[in-house]
Order: structure tokens, then sequence, then C-alpha cells
């Protein structure tokens, strides 16, 4: 189903539930004013009824009957100043039960429509909800085209170079790192797309063991110090090497790599800059910070950027690289792991940070 198509079926929903709750409120309206009506009828009968006893009291005492046979007969009448008439207890009870019978009525109106609201609630957050994930995998889509041909189109144009010029040897080599590049690129892409399939299907498992954080930052940003300063950014990592987590190994470096990534992306695109590692203990936890100097984003943004295929901004308008799979997979990673994850910036322009924590090696133990 293409997004219009979609948009126009969640409007219908949206406006056949509007629909459904006008038609139900008027309907229970009408059966409280429908039983109300209904209520004061039987009580005007049962007053009518009442007054028709007292006119036969009235008649038996006139016949010589006692007063008392009368009473236990007929309990709802009282004799004051010789006469005879419905008792105020009497009158002051139905008055009561017809304002019980009411009550119940408006009480289960109210409930059912409470009730109805909580579903349109539910149903309406859910159609949002999946309205936006469909946005979101639009915006992934045009993403990923872009991701995927860009890079394609340099190793076209480098393997045409090569066959068809048959270029210097240093002309050779600079065709051939940047190829190398390009095919690391798609491979990330690859990665990411592969990583999510498997967290999503819940075939992700992981191995929990000892880790040297710092042995792992170091790999990941050696693994990326060429990108790094094709874009003039410059990584400065500080890691103790006596830091250690309980995780699964390959996770911690797939955390940090996506981590990486994007503060590369954000970095290059504000013109090049500096990214910040450091790392320390707290508590039982070990706690990294991944700073940088790139383009940051709204505050109010933070939880977002953790959504899958979620993206700052306008897709069409975008001039950055990524798919919105990266840091979805470190939030699934880092939730798997007992961790947590959070992004903090100050505004577009003023660069972002990211802080991950891992359980710390040794802290259930006391150490």
């Amino acid at each position: 189903m293409s997004g219009r198509a979609a948009g126009r079926g969640t409007r219908a929903l949206q406006i056949g539930f509007l629909a459904l709750l006008a038609f139900s409120t008027a309907q229970v309206l009408w059966w409280v004013y429908d039983q109300s009506r209904l209520a004061g009828q039987e009580a005007r009968a049962v007053e009518r009824l009442y007054e028709t006893e007292a006119r036969l009291a009235r008649e038996l005492l006139a016949e010589g009957r006692s007063w008392e046979s009368i009473a236990a007969e007929l309990p709802h009448l009282e004799r004051a100043d010789g006469e005879v008439r419905v008792s105020a207890a009497a009158l002051a009870a139905m008055a009561e039960a017809r304002r019980s019978r009411l009550s119940r009525y408006g009480w289960e109106g109210t409930f059912f429509l409470a009730v109805l609201l909580a579903c349109m609630a539910v149903v309406w957050r859910t159609l949002r909800e999946e309205a936006a994930l469909r946005r979101r995998q639009e915006n992934f889509i045009a993403a990923v085209s872009h991701e995927f041909k860009s890079p394609l189109a340099s190793l076209q144009l480098s393997v045409e170079t090569i066959g068809l010029r048959h270029p210097e040897p240093a002309r050779l080599t600079a065709l051939v790192e940047r190829m190398n590049v390009d095919l690391a690129r798609l491979g990330s892409l690859v990665a990411e797309v592969l990583d999510t399939a498997s967290l999503e299907a819940g075939r992700r498992t992981l191995t929990k063991e000892s880790v040297a954080l710092e042995e792992a930052v170091r790999e990941v940003v050696g693994a990326l110090a060429e990108r790094a300063a094709g874009g003039g950014v410059e990584i400065a990592a500080q890691v103790a090497g006596t830091l250690r987590v309980d995780a699964d190994r390959i996770a911690v470096r797939t955390v940090l790599r996506n981590l990486l990534d994007n503060a590369l992306t954000a970095t290059a695109a504000a013109g090049g800059g500096r990214i910040e590692l450091t790392a320390e203990p707290h508590g039982r936890e070990v706690r990294l910070r991944v700073a940088d100097t790139g383009v940051g984003f709204p505050p109010e943004e933070a939880a977002n950027l953790f959504l899958k295929f979620y993206r700052v901004g306008d897709e069409m308008r975008r001039s950055g690289s990524g798919t919105g799979l990266g840091l979805y997979i470190v939030s699934r990673l880092m939730q798997l792991e007992r961790g947590w994850v959070r992004a903090e910036s100050a505004g577009p322009g003023r660069g972002a940070a990211f802080v991950v924590a891992w359980p710390r090696h040794g802290a259930g133990s006391g150490a």
C-alpha cells in the first residue's frame, strides 16, 4: 500500500471513529432520557395507585372498619388529623428509588462512554504511531536509496577510470583507496540492515564476558581513522586500560562503531571538527561519552533519535548521510545488555553527546 493510500485509509478510520463516538454518545443520552421518562411514568402510576388506596381506606373507615386493620394491609398510608393520605416515608422512598435508578443509568452510560473513549484513544494512538512509522520507513527507503547509489556510482566511476584510462600508479592508488572507502561504506550499510533484522526477529543472542573497553575503543577508532581524516575530523579517545565491562564483545564494538559513525557524520556535515571519547566508572556502571562539535539537534528530539528509521528534519531537504538505523541498533543492544543510552545537545549547530552505560565488570561481587 502506498503512503498516500495508507494516509487516506487512516483518515477514513479516524472519521469513522468520530462518527462512532458521536452515534454512541447520542445513543447513551437517548437511553438515559428514555429511562428517566419511563421512571417518571412509573412513579406517577404508583402515586395514582397510592391515591386510589387512600380513597379506599377512607371508604372503609366510613363503613366502620378499624384503622389498625386498614394500616396492616396498606402500610404506606397514614392517618393524621382525621385525614388518610400517602405517608411521607412512602413518598420519600419512591423518590429515592427513582433517583437511585436514574443514577445507576447515568453511571452505566458514563462507564460505557469512558470504555469506548479509552478503546478509541488506544486505537487512535496506534494509528498515529503506525502513520509515523510509515513516514519513517518511507524516509528510510529514500535515505538507503541515496546511501547505496552514491558509493555504487563512485565505484563504477573508479572501475571505468581504471579500465579505460589505465591511470598512473599514484592516481591508481588514490582510486583504489576511494574504492576501499566506498566498499566500507556499503559494508556498513549492509551491516546496519542485517543488525536491525536480527534484532527485530529476536535472533540476536549476546554472550556476556569481561570486555576491555579501551581495547574496543582503540579498534573502532582505528577502523574509522581514514574516514575521519578525509572529513577533517579529529578523534581523541581517553579510556583507561583498567576499565572492563560485562557485555557481549561484538555488541560493544557495534555500539561504539554506530556511535562514532553518527558523530563522524554530524561533524563532517558541520565542515569538520573534533570528537572526544571518554569513559569512567560510575558505581556499578561504566559510562562512555562520545561528544562531537557537529551539527547538533533540537533538545526535544533526543528521545526520537533512537526510533527506528528516524532522522531529524525533512528527508527531502537533508544533505547529510545516514539511514536512521544506527542509533536504533545502539538503543536495542543497550537494552539487551541491561545498560542504557541517552542523547544530549544544546541545539542545532552546537554539537551533541551520546552517553552509554554498561554493567561494570566485578561490580556485582563488590569490587
